[in-house]
């Protein structure tokens, strides 16, 4: 006896419903769109101090080992942290920019002061290609 299964029901979408709502979603935001305003009118609030006072204090090591500060005349290692205390302000930030053939004992000495003084020390390199 060959039966055969007469039931065939067929599950598909039709793809005519959703293009038409990508359809009116596409024109919905390219409509929004040119309304929306790009620059927006914004006061930026002024400085009431000397910009010297919050800008981090750079120390720079060359590679012969000689301390500079924010490019100034050099500095022996001796007189260092007495030149940081006395150019120190609200800030409280040392940025350290060191040769990279600098001895290692010499960007030490800088983050030793930093730290027995409370001071935050930002270390600058470069980024690697």
């Amino acid at each position: 006896m060959g039966f055969k299964k007469s039931n065939n029901v067929k599950i598909e979408g039709g793809m005519s419903s959703m293009t038409d709502l990508v359809f009116l979603l596409l024109i919905f935001f390219i409509i929004v769109s040119t309304k929306v305003d790009r620059f927006q009118d914004i006061e930026l609030p002024s400085s009431n101090g000397d910009p010297s006072l919050t800008s981090p204090i750079k120390v720079y090591i060359t590679d012969k080992n000689t301390y500079f500060i924010n490019g100034e005349t050099p500095i022996s290692k001796s007189d260092l942290e007495a030149s940081l205390l006395k150019l120190i302000g609200e800030n409280k930030t040392i940025e350290l920019l060191a040769d990279k053939s600098t001895d290692r004992e010499y960007a030490y000495n800088v983050i030793k002061i930093a730290k027995k003084h409370a001071l935050k020390v930002v270390i600058k390199t470069k980024v690697a290609k």
